[in-house]
């Protein structure tokens, strides 16, 4: 038997938007886990970033009773909400947050037993921004990624650790001031694809159904970008969609047009939800 598991930036949720309201507050709390309620959206585990746990507390709870909930305990007021409703161990992961200034959110690892299988899933907002040392920050992190999947595999029943990792990558790229030495955000992509899919980690960047999962919305300067992502071990298995993808993104980038998107945007999250389903591993 297969299990689910959903990964949704929700920026700013649980606070205010830059010029927003306490009652756009609270209706968007409501929008939101009406959303995550639906059929085709539901999942056995929810991954929620940049979460205010004391302003969601009770309608999480509320709406999805056979859900147990934890959420991280960083510097900062915007943390990572894990909701699951199968047996799971979940630790904080402190290493990406600390070492550095600023409010950096913990990681969570949440390790489901399945079937004579064990599944540790991280999840992860890493640094934003591109200036050079937010890249160095993101290497950082990611080598603390790296790191633990080391663990992982030397205390592994098989061969090698069943690992996901997923959440809000935050793959901008570097503007280095005063050279020509940028590095773009597909560069930034193609570099953490090489680097998790080398035989040292045999971790896979899973294919989406839609490559951009980030906007602004209308009048944005910047573009749609691709900066949300899912990474799993080759040896586990996943669902594939019917286009040869096994991550589907569900939200913004669905909808036809730059109006309807806008709205989508402005009601839920510039972020989209990616959504992925394990059937075993070997």
């Amino acid at each position: 038997m297969a299990f689910s598991v959903c990964s949704w930036n929700v920026e700013f949720f649980g606070s205010r938007r830059p010029g927003g309201t306490h009652a756009q507050v609270a209706r968007r709390i409501d929008d939101v886990f009406d959303f995550l309620a639906q059929s085709e959206i539901q999942a056995d585990i929810f991954a929620i970033y940049e979460v205010n746990g004391s302003q969601v507390f009770q309608k999480v709870t509320n709406a999805f009773p056979d859900y147990s909930w934890q959420i991280t305990e960083g510097p900062g007021t915007q943390q990572i909400l894990v909701g699951f409703r199968v047996p799971a161990f979940v630790t904080q992961r402190v290493e990406f947050s600390r070492g550095f200034t600023g409010p950096l959110r913990p990681g969570v690892l949440v390790t489901v037993p399945h079937q004579e299988q064990v599944y540790p899933m991280l999840f992860l907002h890493l640094k934003a921004a591109d200036a050079a040392i937010d890249f160095g920050v993101r290497s950082y992190q990611h080598d603390k990624v790296r790191s633990l999947r080391k663990s992982l595999d030397t205390a592994a029943v098989t061969d090698r650790a069943n690992f996901i990792v997923a959440g809000d990558l935050n793959n901008v790229g570097m503007n280095l001031s005063f050279s020509r030495r940028d590095i773009s955000i597909d560069e930034e992509i193609t570099r953490v694809r090489n680097m998790y899919e080398s035989r040292f980690d045999e971790l896979v960047l899973l294919e989406k159904t839609a490559d951009a999962t980030f906007w602004n919305g209308p009048g944005s300067s910047d573009p749609p970008s691709d900066i949300d992502h899912v990474i799993a071990a080759s040896r586990v298995n996943l669902a594939m969609l019917p286009h040869g993808q096994t991550v589907e993104v569900k939200g913004w980038p669905e909808l036809a047009t730059d109006t309807e998107k806008g709205e989508w945007i402005r009601r839920f999250s510039d972020h989209a939800l990616l959504r992925f389903t394990i059937e075993g591993a070997g």
